[in-house]
């Protein structure tokens, strides 16, 4: 990096602290398991992020600092602000049935007490903090559709259903958007086309995990959108990059499917640090290698094989439902492959026009390459420390 070009250094000074304050711990999604009994009662167990719903913001756009700052609170300010916080999921979710909310019956939500406990048995590495809320009641009689609807600051929910005499449901919420409704009715009822709904069709779980690997990828992906634009910067020629997407692509897509079949599996605690190291790879050898090697596409599909198994976790966090599975796995590739191309797009268009210049190397590449491999290696070491809580 030349010292004549002084902003090249304020770009990557300016990225690294953003990088460490914000922090990078894993990002989990909220996930609900709903039970409906015989006799119209209810139950809906959530686990989601607590420090971000209750300073009122997405999980992915929450600040570590200002998390476990909030975590490490006096008792009487975590229970003023869980108050809060409770208030505000009572007035924004709703058991919707046929699209009518249902007044609740219980209400169990965090304490102080339960962050306290879960402060002291926590290690250094605290976040997310994951904890669980509960809520039941009874539905009116005779009603025909169910639907789930949750704040929009817990981002996306993943929500199982358990229904009588009916297979098990997975439903979506999107920041703050109800599901798709749900059926209900024993079969007679349901035979005799009582129902006002049918179970999502194929067109529209299509639709739905389509949006849902784009978004894993963009705006939500930033360690595979490291990863991508570590491809991208590497060569000034189209086709390596082809064949390097292509790796990456074939690779992710195999260990996605293995892993969704039950072939093969691996933790999340294994595989997010080896994400992260696979950032902080590409993005050394860009620094020390100012060409492409015959080895690249090789290292970029093993490397895929681990992403692959990244997306497998989220897809395992969301479920699939039992009548579409096919549909909603290969969409939710497809979805992410846009999210890939979309990556490469805006990086062409950014800085795609110089990359035949002399000094594109030298003004672009390295001071790129170094940010992403000091936020490649950060989050090694904090996904590492996570994995050992």
């Amino acid at each position: 990096m030349s010292a004549d070009r002084p902003w090249c250094w304020a770009v990557l000074v300016m990225w690294l602290a953003t990088v460490l304050s914000a922090g990078a711990h894993l990002p989990v999604m909220a996930s609900a398991n709903a039970l409906v009994a015989a006799d119209g009662s209810y139950s809906v167990d959530l686990t989601f992020d607590v420090p971000p719903f209750v300073q009122n913001v997405l999980p992915q756009r929450a600040k570590d600092p200002a998390m476990n700052a909030w975590l490490d609170s006096s008792t009487n300010v975590l229970a003023a602000t869980l108050n809060v916080a409770k208030g505000r999921f009572q007035k924004e979710f709703a058991v919707l049935a046929d699209g009518a909310p249902v007044p609740a019956e219980t209400l169990i939500f965090p304490s102080a007490e339960d962050v306290v406990r879960y402060r002291e048995n926590a290690p250094a590495v605290r976040l997310p903090a994951m904890l669980m809320l509960s809520q039941s009641g009874h539905l009116p009689a005779e009603v025909h559709s169910l639907a789930f609807q949750f704040p929009a600051e817990m981002g996306v929910v993943a929500v199982s259903v358990i229904r009588p005499e009916q297979p098990p449901a997975a439903l979506v919420a999107d920041l703050g958007k109800p599901t798709d409704p749900l059926p209900l009715g024993d079969a007679k009822t349901l035979a005799a086309g009582a129902t006002v709904v049918r179970e999502p069709g194929r067109w529209l779980v299509a639709v739905q995990y389509l949006r849902l690997g784009f978004n894993h990828i963009v705006p939500e992906g930033t360690d595979h959108i490291l990863f991508v634009l570590g491809l991208f910067l590497l060569g000034n020629r189209l086709s390596p990059l082809l064949w390097q997407v292509t790796a990456f692509t074939v690779a992710h897509s195999i260990t996605l499917g293995l892993s969704m079949y039950g072939v093969f599996r691996l933790s999340p605690l294994i595989v997010e640090p080896l994400i992260a190291a696979s950032i902080a790879f590409v993005a050394v050898e860009n620094i020390c290698t100012p060409e492409l090697k015959p080895w690249r596409p090789f290292v970029v599909f093993g490397f895929g094989l681990m992403h692959g198994l990244g997306f497998a976790g989220v897809l395992t966090s969301l479920g699939l439902p039992r009548h579409d599975f096919a549909t909603a796995l290969v969409t939710f590739n497809a979805g992410v492959e846009l999210g890939q191309l979309t990556v490469i797009s805006a990086a062409f268009l950014l800085v795609g026009w110089w990359r035949n210049k002399p000094w594109y190397r030298r003004r672009i590449v390295i001071p790129a390459s170094v940010a992403i491999a000091g936020t490649g290696l950060f989050w090694t070491v904090q996904r590492v420390a996570l994995a050992f809580r």
